[in-house]
């Protein structure tokens, strides 16, 4: 007896690993987003910052950025997946042999590529028939690794980019969702998700690309939806100059296919982003970036009621988790439990005295103790964490916690329900 005893505690010091009990069921996954100057990016990596149990294992998305040196370094290795959103930097670096080259070899050795909006644009043929430079410099850029054409018209489609007024931008357009395992267990079918000038995809007909696989097709034009009109001044009046007429209206707002041995998904339309229900578009003179802040005729969505934050997260974690090759038994749950670190908060870091924003810098500063504070939807419970270690756990909204630390730290919040959880983290440096 007492030999067995000594040989169980050998083989306990040994093999470690077979007292840890659950921690060998958690499955990690990592996920590179190519940055962009575009708020939604961050709105998409904070999307996918989540973790779910089925079937007894615990998976969790591990989300962090790569740019271009990194890809054309070979990078994307460490990585199981790789996600371009809202950006149009990748028509810049596509037209790199080498940074496209990088980008085929990960899908074809096994990678998850998600696409969304132009990153959508950026894994398919291109233009079937491009009709002006951008669409040259655009087919010159992509991967074409999903063989579909895209209808993204400079004059139609990216209008509703162009003149969109920002946060307010933006059409709720109905998708319908095909019999798939990512999409048909939505809680409705057409579902709102917010368009903003992306892609209708359509076959190409490659016979050296697999056949893509329809799970959304747009429900509404929007043109008709949301009609918005060129415009001019003259003797400072305004006049309408022809109305925009987009044509995507049936065609393919997501697809899922393969590349060698790596999975494609594409969307064409923003489930990162919340979305109206109900209301009307309105038109009025205003400037933004695409206008280089000039004036001229902008749109927004007004008079609806404005969806969660997380509203259609769920698409992009059920999606990733299919190009992650994760089995349909074991996809995340369709809930909106989401969270975002809203003081101090990654999009604009501010230094802060004693919980106070003072001014705008390139990290977040605290000066003296600052609550920190967590928007989260569809929560049971909120816990923070410093560095890796729960700290403190709050069961009701507003989601805070007082924090008063020194040096450099990385505050993470988490909200959980049930099986699921989001979480959102952000490093501050306290003085």
């Amino acid at each position: 007896m007492k030999r067995f005893m000594i040989a169980i505690i050998i083989i306990i010091l040994l093999f470690p690993y077979v007292n840890h009990g659950k921690g060998e069921d958690i499955i990690y996954k990592k996920i590179a987003v190519y940055p962009s100057i575009v708020p939604a990016v961050k709105v998409l990596e904070i999307s996918l910052r989540y973790g779910w149990n089925a079937n007894g294992k615990t998976y969790i998305f591990e989300v962090s950025q790569v740019n271009e040196m990194d890809i054309i370094e070979g990078k994307l290795k460490n990585y199981d997946a790789f996600v371009i959103g809202a950006s149009g930097r990748q028509y810049l670096y596509g037209i790199s042999n080498l940074w496209k080259k990088q980008v085929k070899e990960f899908i074809a050795n096994g990678g998850g590529y998600m696409g969304i909006c132009g990153g959508a644009n950026e894994a398919s043929m291109g233009y079937e028939r491009p009709k002006n430079p951008i669409d040259y410099v655009i087919n010159d850029a992509v991967l074409k690794v999903a063989n579909v054409y895209i209808n993204d018209d400079q004059s139609q489609e990216w209008q509703y980019l162009y003149k969109t007024s920002g946060i307010e931008g933006g059409v709720p357009l109905k998708c319908r969702f095909g019999n798939n395992s990512i999409l048909s267990p939505s809680p409705d079918n057409p579902r709102i998700i917010r368009y903003e000038g992306g892609p209708g995809m359509y076959p190409a007909n490659n016979r050296n690309l697999p056949e893509v696989e329809p799970i959304a097709f747009y429900a509404e034009e929007p043109s008709e939806k949301a009609p918005i009109h060129h415009w001019y001044k003259k003797d400072g009046k305004w006049y309408k100059d022809g109305a925009i007429k987009t044509d995507i209206k049936g065609q393919y707002a997501g697809i899922i296919t393969k590349y060698g041995k790596g999975r494609i998904v594409l969307f064409g339309p923003h489930p990162e982003e919340p979305t109206m229900i109900g209301g009307h578009v309105e038109e009025f003179p205003g400037r933004t970036k695409y206008t280089l802040f000039m004036e001229k005729y902008l749109y927004k969505w007004t008079g609806g009621n404005e969806t969660l934050l997380g509203y259609n997260w769920w698409i992009l974690r059920r999606g990733m988790a299919w190009a992650c090759n994760i089995a349909d038994s074991d996809f995340p749950p369709v809930n909106g439990t989401s969270i975002f670190m809203d003081k101090p908060n990654n999009l604009f870091p501010m230094i802060y005295v004693e919980g106070k924003a003072i001014l705008p810098c390139k990290k977040n500063i605290v000066i003296g103790g600052i609550d920190v504070e967590a928007y989260a939807m569809d929560a049971k419970e909120v816990k923070f964490y410093v560095d890796g270690k729960e700290k403190a756990e709050d069961m009701q909204p507003p989601y805070k916690w007082h924090v008063d630390l020194v040096g450099e730290h990385e505050i993470m919040a988490k909200a959980l329900n049930g099986n699921a959880f989001a979480y959102d983290s952000i490093k501050i440096y306290f003085l």
